[in-house]
C-alpha cells in the first residue's frame, strides 16, 4: 500500500492581539527552558543534544511575496 502524502499550506494572518500572543508564547518558552535547565539530563538526551549541536540552523525565513492564493 502506498503511503498518502500530505500537502500543507501556510499563510500569515495579521491579528489585532498578535503582539500580546507572541509575548505570551515567548514567556512560556522561556519558562519551559528554565524548568528544563534545572533538571539533570540523562545520557540519551545529552547524546541527542550533542548530535543536534552540529546541525545547521537557519536564522531567518525566506518567504517570497505572492499576489494570489497558494491553494
Amino acid at each position: 500500500m502506498k503511503a498518502k502524502r500530505w500537502k500543507v499550506y501556510r499563510c500569515a494572518v495579521e491579528r489585532v492581539d498578535g503582539q500580546k500572543r507572541w509575548d505570551e508564547a515567548y514567556q512560556f518558552l522561556l519558562q519551559r527552558m528554565a524548568e528544563n535547565c534545572e533538571k539533570t539530563p540523562d545520557e540519551k538526551s545529552r547524546q541527542q543534544e550533542e548530535q543536534n549541536g552540529s546541525c545547521a540552523l537557519c536564522s531567518c525565513i525566506r518567504h517570497t511575496a505572492t499576489n494570489g492564493s497558494d491553494n
